[in-house]
C-alpha cells in the first residue's frame, strides 16, 4: 500500500512538472503582440504616466502616480512593485514584459491547481490531464495569459481558494479570505466568488457541528470583507485626498456597473452570452491563418485526424455518459460557483468571453466529475477527449495565437514601430483627446512628449509649434486634430497661416485611426 502511494504521487509530481513545462513553453514561445488595450494602460500608467479624472497625463515622468481604477484596485500598484523590483535586476526592463510574465506564471499556476483539483474531485489522472489542457489551451485563457491583465491574476487566486478551500485537513478560512480579498482588489468582479466559498466551508467535512461552520464561514467573509473595504477607504482618503461623501464613495465603487448593464432584449441576451461562451474555447479568424499558409497544412492535419476520431467514436455507437447521480457533496460549490458568475453575466458584460475565465476553472473541475465514470480506465488516444483537445488546440493555434503573436497581426503596434525609426529626435505630439491607439504609440515611444492641443485657440497651439520647432524639435499633430482641421476648414486655414500640415502617416480603417502629421514653419507666416 505504502509502494502504491509512493508511486501515485510521483506519478502525480511527474505530470504537474511536465504540465508545468510545456505550458510555460507554449506560453512564452508564442507571446500575443496584439496586446490587450487595457494592459497597455496599465503600462503606460506604471512607467511613469500619472491619471487624471478623464485618463491618462503624459507630461508627468515620475513613477508613483498610480492610477487605481475602482474595478481593479490594486492591479497597478501591485504590477509597478513588481516592475521596480525586476529593475533592480534587470535596469532595461519594460514594464508590460513584466505584467505578460506575471500572467503567464499566474496561468501556469492556475492549470496545476486545476490538475490537483480535477484529480481530488475525479481521482482519474489521464482525465484530469487532458480537462487541464483543455482549460489552459482555450482560446481566451491562452491569449490572456500571454498578454498584461488583471483577469488572470484574479482567476488564479479563485482557483487557489478552491484548493485550499477542499483540502482534507480543516480548510484555513482565513488564509482563503485573504487570498479572496487580494481577488477582488485585482478584479471587482471576483466578488461573485462568495457563493461558492461559502458552501466550500460550510459544508466541509472536517467541522463536525454546525457552530464551528458558522464561524468557519463568518471568519472568512469578515476577514475579506474587511481587507477589501480598508483598501478601497485607503485609496479614497490617502491616494485621491478625497472628503467622505457616502454617495461619491459609493458611485465610484460602482462606476463602471451603469455602462456594462445590458439593456437588449433576452433572446439578444442569450444569444451573447452563447457567443461569448463559444468564443472563451475557440477564437481567431481564417483570414489571419491565411497570411500564414504553411501553418494551415499541419493543422489542417490534427484538425482532421481529430475530427475523424471524434466521429469514428460516436460512429461505432459508443457514448459519452455524464454522470449526474454521483455528484459528490463536497463540489457542491463548484455549482455555487458557476451559478452566481453566469447569473451576473447574464445582465453584465453578456457579450464579453473574458469575464467568463473567473468561472472557466468550476466548468471545468464539474466536467471532470460528470465523465469520470464514463471515460475508459486509460484513456486511450483514440479517445474523443484527447481528440476534442487537440482539435481545438490546432485551430486556436493557427487561427488566433500564432497570428497574433506576430507584429504585422497588430496595427497600433506597427505604426507605434514605424513612429520609433522616423522619431530618433526629439519630438513633440499634440493630441485632441489621448485615445487607446495613442497610449501604445506613446508606450514604444517613451522619449516622445504629448501635450493636450487647445483646439479653441489655434494661434496658441501655432505659437506653441513655432516655439518647439525654433528650439530643435519636431512638432507632429494626432488624429483627433486633423479630424478637427478637417471639420473645419477655417480651423486648418487659420493654423497654416502660421505652420505647414505635412501628409499624415499611419492607419485609418473602422478600427483603428492612428495618424500623425507633421507641423513645418510657414516662411510666408513667421514672424
Amino acid at each position: 500500500m505504502f509502494v502504491r502511494t509512493v508511486c501515485a504521487r510521483r506519478a502525480v509530481a511527474w505530470h504537474v512538472c511536465g504540465l508545468t513545462a510545456f505550458l510555460l513553453f507554449l506560453y512564452l514561445l508564442f507571446p500575443t503582440r496584439n496586446h490587450y488595450w487595457d494592459g497597455i494602460g496599465f503600462a503606460l500608467n506604471i512607467e511613469g504616466i500619472a491619471a487624471d479624472q478623464k485618463g491618462y497625463l503624459v507630461e508627468q515622468t515620475q513613477w508613483g502616480a498610480i492610477y487605481y481604477n475602482p474595478n481593479h484596485l490594486l492591479y497597478n500598484a501591485i504590477g509597478g512593485s513588481l516592475f521596480e523590483s525586476v529593475k533592480v535586476v534587470w535596469p532595461q526592463s519594460r514594464a508590460l514584459d513584466v505584467l505578460v510574465l506575471w500572467s503567464t506564471a499566474c496561468s501556469v499556476l492556475t492549470a496545476c491547481l486545476l490538475f490537483g483539483l480535477l484529480l481530488r474531485f475525479s481521482g482519474r489522472i489521464d482525465v484530469s490531464l487532458w480537462l487541464a489542457l483543455l482549460f489552459a489551451l482555450s482560446a481566451t485563457w491562452w491569449k490572456f495569459s500571454t498578454d498584461a491583465n488583471a483577469y488572470v491574476p484574479s482567476t488564479s487566486a479563485l482557483v487557489l481558494c478552491a484548493w485550499l478551500a477542499t483540502r482534507p485537513g480543516k480548510p484555513p478560512a482565513l488564509t482563503i479570505g485573504m487570498l479572496h480579498a487580494l481577488a477582488m482588489l485585482l478584479h471587482q468582479i471576483a466578488i461573485w466568488f462568495y457563493p461558492a466559498m461559502w458552501v466550500a466551508i460550510f459544508t466541509h467535512r472536517a467541522w463536525t457541528a454546525r457552530p464551528q461552520r458558522i464561524r468557519a464561514v463568518a471568519g472568512y467573509t469578515i476577514v475579506s470583507a474587511s481587507l477589501v473595504a480598508a483598501a478601497y477607504l485607503v485609496v479614497w482618503f490617502v491616494a485621491l485626498d478625497r472628503a467622505w461623501d457616502p454617495a461619491r464613495f459609493l458611485a465610484w465603487i460602482t462606476s463602471n456597473g451603469g455602462d456594462v448593464l445590458s439593456r437588449k432584449p433576452l433572446a439578444q441576451n442569450v444569444l451573447d452570452m452563447l457567443r461569448a461562451s463559444l468564443r472563451v474555447f475557440f477564437g481567431g479568424r481564417f483570414s489571419l491563418a491565411l497570411r500564414h499558409g504553411a501553418m494551415l497544412i499541419p493543422a489542417a492535419g490534427v484538425v482532421l485526424v481529430s475530427a475523424v476520431v471524434m466521429i469514428r467514436w460516436f460512429w461505432r455507437g459508443r457514448e459519452i455518459r455524464l454522470d449526474f447521480v454521483k455528484f459528490p457533496k463536497s463540489a457542491r460549490f463548484l455549482i455555487a460557483w458557476l451559478a452566481s458568475f453566469l447569473a451576473f453575466l447574464s445582465f453584465w458584460l453578456t457579450e464579453f468571453p473574458y469575464y467568463r475565465l473567473f468561472c472557466l476553472p468550476a466548468f471545468v473541475v464539474v466536467l471532470g466529475i460528470l465523465l469520470r465514470s464514463s471515460v475508459p480506465r486509460r484513456v486511450p488516444v483514440c479517445h474523443p477527449l484527447p481528440a476534442f483537445v487537440g482539435l481545438m488546440a490546432a485551430l486556436n493555434f493557427t487561427l488566433y495565437i500564432y497570428p497574433y503573436s506576430l507584429p504585422e497581426a497588430s496595427p497600433p503596434l506597427q505604426i507605434a514601430l514605424q513612429a520609433r525609426s522616423l522619431w530618433r529626435e526629439p519630438v513633440v505630439l499634440y493630441f485632441a483627446e489621448f485615445t487607446c491607439d495613442n497610449w501604445w504609440v506613446k508606450y514604444f515611444n517613451m522619449h516622445t512628449t504629448w501635450r493636450k492641443a487647445n483646439l479653441r485657440n489655434y494661434e496658441h497651439l501655432s505659437s506653441q509649434a513655432r516655439r518647439e520647432i525654433r528650439n530643435g524639435r519636431r512638432v507632429f499633430i494626432d488624429t483627433g486634430v486633423l479630424a478637427h482641421l478637417d471639420a473645419k476648414p477655417e480651423a486648418r486655414a487659420a493654423l497654416e497661416s502660421e505652420v505647414v500640415v505635412s501628409k499624415p502617416f499611419g492607419v485609418s480603417n473602422g478600427k483603428h485611426h492612428i495618424q500623425f502629421a507633421e507641423l513645418h514653419l510657414n516662411d510666408g507666416g513667421e514672424r
